[in-house]
């Protein structure tokens, strides 16, 4: 049988090389926004943003502090943090 006869079925990949690297590209860009500029919105608006953190207190949105589990109540009292 000569070479280069037809082979089985090609597999098929639900997201590119290049659709998954735009994505990637992508994540930071939406992060780097800052939670700051949703303060004084809602809660709803800031928390769009996963890193964000909402302070029902004084209505601000501020960067979750990702060094710690909970954030400190100079931060935000734990119960108004959203």
């Amino acid at each position: 049988m000569a070479s280069g006869g037809v082979r089985g079925p090609t597999p098929r990949w639900g997201l590119t090389l290049g659709g998954a690297a735009l994505i990637l590209l992508l994540l930071p860009a939406a992060a780097a926004q800052g939670c700051s500029q949703n303060t004084s919105r809602t809660c709803e608006e800031c928390l769009k943003n996963v890193s964000c953190l909402w302070c029902n207190t004084n209505k601000m949105c501020l960067d979750y502090p990702v060094t710690k589990v909970l954030p400190p109540s100079s931060l935000c009292r734990l119960s108004s943090a959203r």
